[in-house]
């Protein structure tokens, strides 16, 4: 829930540092519409924006403990609020409200910084202590609620919920991050903490963060690390599932309406389930699907889960032209570049959950990560295990082809040219045997497994303008991978790196980002972070954690989940993504040429002229990524440019 902004001076605050806060407050109001708070002192400003989810009367914000100088603005939800507030009343605390939020200034009271260790769930707040003149922000563990902060030139430091707030502020220059750049063109998002802006940052995942007089400067640490998850030799079946049902008993609380996101997947009826058996009302499922009801349309699936559990189910049907229209609103609601396709369909979801007047959202993202669903994933291991063994040219390179090498497509001429094109596979064998000839000191193969990194960073260089041209190299990916720690498993690396990239700025930023922005709050079950410990633990002490379809997970949910629903084969959330880029790059892609990406030479016009063309048979798929990438990353910052405030509002 909510919005939060603020800033800190370590003197004194100015008169237009807090007029900045009042505009961020403002370019918030979308994740809080229903009411707004602000606490100024000499050096800090708290500002708020409310969706109202828990203790709809009283839950008002800023929010103070047993001082008056102790005050907080919290954005999310603590799912164990009521465990913790029984607790502190037990300690002799006179809590104000019924509220989760308020459990963060009182515990903070009584236990110090390290209170944030007895927190669950989805949050990102700052605490103001005004005795010892201190400003405390927090991350969540696993970053499902957003964080950025900026430094003014007047020493100023700024923080709002969404980049878009920090640019409206009108204190933080749109001057491009080059290298963060790159890397979204390889990762299709900016992994943290950097973020498309030279000039803003991310507080990363399970960070807090210490402003004072003295310490002025913003240097995030860690209070949690997945890494230091313990080893865990118990059932894997028995402790998932003791898991799912203790989350699934937490985070369904709320005093208004709650819906699912339903495929027909085994993710998202394990989320409806667990909604259905906890929530203390009915509950809505919600599905997408597309003209034609083409092999990735779901909604028959979906629809026969949800009369299974006895719900009703709204469906959406999207096509290429809805797409292109809301091509803009996307961009604006997702905050920051994010290029999958799929967003499209995340968000039309989360508008039809808007209109029914659904305020909390379940959906399923972060089994397939914890879980080894991917088949990429588990790639990565064998050839990291392969790596260790330090294999010779021609050991790498026979692996490699036993692996990559395969027969021609039946039945599919764009395949079939595709294959051609890679010439069976062969290119993908050569790319395989030097990550294995990589020497010890670099980072595993993870990403570059699922993506053709190579190819990508060719693209990427031929496309490039002069700002971009010197950073758009192959190493500029690969030093954002995470440091294998000393005695880890490749394993828990692996785990590790695609929670702290893909899972956090795709799925998860998605789920925040399409949700807050109609007013609605989505909420993660998979990533509950005594979840997630356990199934890493887990990883470490059983053989069988990589194997395929998910067999913990379905053992686990047996008896709630049907045959039907537990054997059903795999299918990804994937919309037809050809002819929705297609249609995109004939709309928009001549907009390129004259646009912002070519102004600050981060395209070249070349680039843009290639890019403005529909794709052909042999570009096995990366050119229409490269030319969805472009078109939400030009948009991105014309939207951002639109949030800078006039001259005379400031």
């Amino acid at each position: 829930m909510c919005g939060i902004a603020g800033a800190f001076h370590p003197d004194v605050l100015s008169p237009s540092a807090v007029a900045a806060v009042r505009r961020m407050q403002a370019a918030l109001a979308h994740r809080g519409p229903d009411g707004e708070g602000l606490f100024q002192s000499r050096r800090v400003a708290l500002a708020h924006r409310r969706l109202s989810i828990i203790d709809l009367d009283g839950g008002r914000q800023p929010v103070r403990g047993e001082h008056e100088g102790v005050v907080a603005v919290v954005n999310g939800e603590v799912y164990n609020y009521l465990e913790l507030r029984q607790a502190l009343l037990a300690r002799g605390a006179r809590l104000r409200t019924v509220g989760d939020s308020e459990v963060v200034p009182w515990l903070y009271e009584r236990d110090g910084e390290r209170f944030v260790e007895a927190l669950r769930g989805a949050y990102a707040f700052a605490l103001w202590d005004e005795a010892r003149q201190q400003l405390m922000l927090v991350r969540d563990r696993l970053g499902e609620k957003p964080l950025a902060y900026a430094t003014g030139g007047d020493g100023t430091f700024y923080f709002a919920s969404e980049i878009g707030a920090l640019v409206a502020s009108g204190m933080v220059p749109l001057d491009p991050d080059p290298v963060a750049i790159n890397r979204y063109f390889h990762f299709r998002f900016v992994p943290e903490p950097a973020t498309p802006l030279a000039a803003v940052r991310k507080l990363p995942a399970g960070h807090r963060l210490l402003l004072s007089p003295e310490s002025p400067q913003p240097v995030p640490t860690p209070y949690w690390d997945v890494a230091h998850a313990p080893r865990l030799d118990r059932d894997p079946v028995e402790v998932i599932r003791g898991d799912l049902e203790d989350v699934g008993r937490i985070i369904v609380r709320s005093d208004v309406p709650v819906g699912v996101a339903l495929s027909g997947g085994l993710d998202s009826s394990i989320v409806a389930s667990l909604a259905v058996r906890h929530a203390a009302g009915p509950v809505k499922a919600f599905s997408v699907g597309y003209p034609g009801r083409p092999p990735c349309d779901e909604r028959a699936d979906a629809s026969a889960f949800a009369r299974h559990l006895g719900i009703d189910c709204i469906e959406v049907e999207l096509d290429a032209s809805d797409v292109v229209a809301g091509f803009d609103g996307l961009v604006a609601d997702m905050a920051e570049p994010i290029a999958d396709v799929a967003g499209s369909s995340y968000r039309a979801v989360m508008r039809a959950a808007s209109r029914e007047g659904i305020k909390v959202m379940f959906q399923g993202q972060g089994a397939d990560e914890l879980f080894w669903s991917y088949g990429w994933m588990r790639q990565a291991l064998r050839e990291n295990e392969l790596r260790d063994g330090q294999p010779g040219y021609l050991q790498a390179l026979a692996a490699s082809l036993r692996d990559r090498m395969r027969g021609p497509p039946l039945g599919s001429p764009r395949g079939l040219a595709q294959w051609l094109v890679q010439g069976g596979g062969f290119a993908d064998a050569l790319a395989q045997a030097g990550r294995l000839r990589r020497g010890p000191e670099a980072a595993g193969a993870f990403w570059d497994v699922a993506r053709p990194a190579g190819r990508i960073a060719d693209a990427v260089a031929g496309i490039a303008g002069p700002r971009l041209a010197p950073e758009a190299r192959l190493d500029g990916l690969l030093a954002s991978f995470p440091r294998r720690g000393r005695g880890e498993s490749w394993r828990r690396w692996l785990v590790r790196a695609i929670l702290a990239t893909y899972l956090l700025e795709n799925g998860i930023s998605q789920a925040d980002r399409y949700s807050m922005a109609t007013g609605v709050e989505a909420r993660l079950p998979f990533v509950d972070h005594v979840l997630v410990e356990h199934a890493v633990g887990l990883n470490d002490a059983c053989a069988d954690a990589v194997a395929p379809g998910k067999r913990w997970l379905r053992a686990a949910v047996a008896q709630d989940i049907p045959e039907w629903v537990l054997n059903r084969p795999k299918r990804g959330f994937s919309p037809p993504t050809r002819d929705w880029v297609a249609s995109l790059v004939r709309e928009r892609g001549a907009e390129l040429a004259s646009g912002d990406l070519v102004g600050t030479g981060l395209l070249s016009r070349e680039g843009a002229r290639r890019l403005s063309r529909p794709s052909g048979r042999f570009d096995r798929g990366l050119r229409d990524q490269i030319a969805y990438q472009t078109l939400v990353l030009e948009q991105w910052f014309r939207s951002m440019r639109a949030r800078v405030p006039s001259p005379g509002g400031q």
